[in-house]
């Protein structure tokens, strides 16, 4: 399948699902002003990571993944504008979106529709940050909820938890499974090596056998230890989805 892709402005951003993980976001927004500080590098990083959206009978584009990447880019593109920056040369204004399709000669369907259809396909995820069910997903990026276990899932694959597959909402049904069984206090910047170990842990019971990703057969040995994990959590946050260390960790945005 010829998948369309080509470059729009950030605020075109319509999300499909109720939350992320803050402190994922707060990684993102931290890796890109990153790359944003040597130039081309950047908009080479936002080409090959093209965001995959629905375009909708509103010609917006409906997100199916990489959320946090999405917000991350809204959240630094309105504070370059607040800042002394010049607007036109704003790098986080625009990124690249892979049309995976098109709905917007479809004027006649309501939005009521629109997202009947796109949780038909499994392209959203209604739900909120405590996992539980709701009726209208939010219309901006930035009214998304925060989901905890929602970045103990993100970066507990990254510490080798389980593999990274093509399953719709993989992260969240690792969320909601961590989410009775580890406190939600210690997905905080202090304890987050010790939630994050435990996450590890908990991926390789037999418990999350029907989960994907799942490591079947993988020795206890294998796994990174606490120690290890703390070692990874000083790194700079690698290229998403390329790199299995897990990043440095800042504050939790307000």
């Amino acid at each position: 399948m010829n998948l369309k892709t080509h470059w729009a402005g950030t605020e075109t951003m319509r999300p499909t699902q109720c939350s992320v993980g803050y402190i994922e976001v707060a990684l993102k927004m931290q890796e890109l002003s990153h790359r944003a500080q040597h130039p081309g590098n950047l908009e080479k990083y936002l080409n090959f990571q093209s965001i995959p959206a629905v375009l909708g009978p509103d010609s917006r584009m409906y997100l199916t993944d990489r959320h946090h990447m999405g917000l991350a880019l809204v959240k630094l593109a309105d504070t370059w504008d607040a800042g002394d920056n010049p607007a036109a040369k704003n790098p986080f204004r625009y990124c690249s979106f892979q049309i995976i399709k098109d709905l917007s000669d479809h004027q006649d369907m309501s939005m009521k529709q629109f997202f009947a259809k796109l949780e038909e396909h499994k392209l959203s995820h209604p739900y909120n940050g405590q996992g539980v069910r709701v009726d209208t997903i939010p219309k901006y990026l930035t009214d998304l909820q925060d989901d905890p276990y929602r970045s103990l899932a993100g970066l507990a694959r990254k510490a080798g938890a389980y593999d990274k597959v093509d399953v719709p909402f993989t992260e969240f049904l690792w969320a909601d499974y961590f989410r009775d069984k580890i406190d939600v206090h210690l997905i905080c910047k202090e304890h987050l090596a010790q939630a994050i170990f435990q996450g590890v842990v908990l991926a390789h019971e037999d418990a999350a056998k029907h989960l994907p990703g799942f490591h079947a057969g993988k020795s206890a040995t294998s796994l990174p230890t606490l120690q290890e994990i703390e070692d990874r959590l000083v790194k700079r946050y690698g290229a998403d989805n390329l790199e299995p260390d897990l990043p440095s960790v800042p504050p939790t945005p307000d």
